[in-house]
């Protein structure tokens, strides 16, 4: 073991440009600032595009959660069925949590996020191309929720190609099982026979 340690206690010293010869020689070059002869344009006419953002799907119940107050262009029956589910919502700097029927905490997940968390627990190695009913569970035992989350997983296993290439055939879509009709010429063979 003692002759391993002056190689590891040595230093390294690195050889200028024995190495890598290409990255010695770009290293070395020469670089004009003006060598295209085009002012750069700073301008970015259209930059507030680029400061759009969308609210997540549950930004109400965050807003409502942290300050209480409710939009004032709601109407009665929109207060009434917002205030009929917002006691299963949990709001934890900065995640939004959903205390579901089976009496565990999920998170809520905003629209950006959902289609990476279902291509995960369809597409990958954990996932295995299931239906869409066992992907949408993966998700949920994966501790996430969102409300179109059965639909979500529907319309992607539905756009899965592999799935439509190696998925059993569905009743709707079986060739009717009709008997084959085979055409004898009785009147031929009887002439052949009789001869």
């Amino acid at each position: 073991m003692d002759s391993f340690a002056p190689r590891i206690q040595s230093p390294n010293r690195d050889k200028k440009g024995v190495e890598n010869v290409v990255a010695d020689h770009l290293s070395r070059l020469v670089i004009a600032h003006d060598s295209h002869g085009l002012p750069i344009n700073d301008d970015f006419p259209e930059e507030s595009l680029m400061s759009i953002e969308v609210a997540p799907w549950y930004s109400h119940i965050a807003n409502y959660l942290v300050t209480g107050e409710v939009p004032s262009e709601w109407s009665a029956q929109d207060k009434r069925h917002f205030f009929a589910k917002i006691h299963a919502y949990y709001w934890e700097e900065p995640f939004l949590f959903k205390y579901c029927a089976d009496q565990i905490i999920r998170k809520c997940v905003p629209e950006q996020e959902q289609s990476g968390i279902l291509s995960h627990c369809h597409d990958s190695a954990c996932g295995g191309h299931f239906a869409s009913q066992k992907t949408a569970m993966k998700v949920i035992q994966s501790g996430f929720w969102w409300p179109s989350l059965f639909k979500d997983a529907h319309t992607m296993c539905k756009g899965c190609d592999w799935c439509q290439r190696l998925g059993k055939l569905t009743r709707r879509n079986m060739m009717p099982l009709n008997p084959i009709l085979i055409v004898d010429d009785y009147y031929s063979k009887m002439l052949f026979c009789s001869l």
